[in-house]
């Protein structure tokens, strides 16, 4: 890159040196890079998975309820994640002294689901300062702020950020936001020359420094936090990466937000303005993000796999008694290789399942079960009074290994109590 970006003749560069346009990757170590790769293919794997529309259509808005709710969060918001899932759902009321809250949450909802649809409709997401503007504009949009705040224009005074941060001169705002979008399109053209996996990475890259650079600069009165994280959001899915993943961020930045301020704070303050370790903590947190929703996946598709497994395991001779069979099994609850459900009371472990045995005998819930035994569907305790489903035909892939189950599998096992499965008897 021959290019240079900034000009030393202007306030911000007496003021602000660390705002240099220049991002050095040989600070990231050998960890950071791994983390990235494993990033790019988690991604992917979350890109291709395959879930029924409705789980699907489930997952798109929980991740999005928790990027948006996130985002709030860390400036103040306490809408819980129950209200805004509420409010989504059109199922929450707050007293008129919050309903602000409730408009926080629309605007940075809106603001993404614009840039979803861009993308969807094949619109080109390059960052100019006029989206950055929009941006503003939007999440500022119908909530109370300083008289001389005005939603998507640059600030004309100087800003003062929690007391220990002071914003460049107003005056370089509007030229500082130019050469930002101007520098971030430099990067992605030298990762695309440098071919296609170095501009993914690239990718992630480029958000991160997008999002830091913004809450450098703090170009508007009110509102650059969020700003800043919507960028981040319209780089990550112009970069590809799959919606879910692209919320995950601000996620992770609420959940460890007073690291997320002394990180931002040390990157002005500490020697040589190591713009690194904003990168290394955001990479690590979208890992770790990234882990979370692959479980949140993987057990949708493992309560997916036992609904069919069950499906097509011969269960009896009668379409009334396979259908009771497979409703019984389904209705165990899953819990964890060591919990068991004691047969005494499976009869009447759901209402549905208490109509079914009704008018039966005890000997058809031993014959019931009994039959699921030799499908190999369920196992017995070591008293033979309690009974748990034998998820472990599902983990026909994994390698060979001495019983009892290795932690992980143990884990992916109690995990499925979460998932809802679907009855195919139904």
């Amino acid at each position: 890159m021959d290019r240079r970006f900034g000009d030393d003749s202007r306030p911000y560069a007496k003021t602000h040196p660390w705002i240099s346009f220049t991002f050095d990757t040989r600070p990231l170590n050998s960890v950071d890079w791994v983390r990235l790769g494993e990033a790019l293919a988690k991604c992917d794997h979350i890109a291709y998975i395959a879930l029924p529309p409705a789980v699907s259509a489930d997952l798109h808005q929980l991740h999005m309820v928790k990027g948006v709710l996130a985002s709030v969060q860390i400036e103040g918001n306490s809408l819980s994640e129950e209200q805004a899932m509420a409010h989504v759902e059109g199922n929450l009321r707050l007293p008129e002294s919050q309903e602000y809250q409730q408009k926080e949450f629309d605007n940075v909802a809106d603001a993404c689901q614009l840039v979803t649809a861009e993308v969807y409709a094949g619109d080109e997401l390059r960052l100019t300062t006029a989206r950055i503007k929009q941006f503003n504009k939007m999440v500022l949009d119908g909530l109370p702020f300083k008289e001389d705040v005005v939603p998507g224009e640059i600030r004309t005074s100087d800003i003062v950020v929690g007391n220990v941060y002071k914003g460049p001169p107003a005056g370089d705002c509007e030229y500082l936001l130019d050469q930002l979008c101007d520098w971030l399109d430099q990067l992605l053209e030298d990762a695309m020359a440098a071919g296609p996996e170095w501009c993914r990475t690239m990718g992630v890259i480029r958000a991160v420094l997008a999002h830091l650079y913004l809450a450098w600069i703090h170009p508007f009165g009110d509102g650059n936090g969020r700003t800043a994280r919507l960028i981040e959001f319209q780089l990550l899915l112009a970069a590809g990466f799959p919606t879910p993943a692209c919320h995950l961020l601000a996620n992770y930045y609420m959940k460890t937000r007073s690291r997320y301020y002394q990180i931002l704070q040390e990157t002005s303050q500490a020697e040589g303005y190591p713009v690194w370790r904003f990168a290394s903590y955001a990479i690590q947190g979208l890992v770790e993000e990234l882990h979370d929703t692959l479980d949140i996946i993987q057990r949708h598709q493992l309560g997916l796999a036992w609904v069919t497994l069950v499906g097509e395991t011969h269960l009896g001779q009668t379409a009334a008694t396979i259908s009771r069979r497979r409703q019984l099994l389904l209705a165990i609850p899953p819990g964890g290789p060591e919990e068991f459900t004691p047969i005494s009371g499976l009869s009447r472990i759901d209402p549905d399942i208490a109509v079914l045995y009704a008018s039966k005998t005890p000997k058809t819930l031993t014959r019931d079960l009994n039959t699921l035994e030799q499908a190999g569907l369920i196992i017995r305790n070591n008293h033979g009074n309690a009974v748990r489903p034998r998820f472990e035909q599902l983990f026909t892939f994994l390698p060979i290994r001495r019983q009892p189950l290795p932690g992980s599998e143990k884990e992916m096992l109690a995990s499925l109590a979460a998932v809802s499965t679907p009855n195919p008897a139904q």
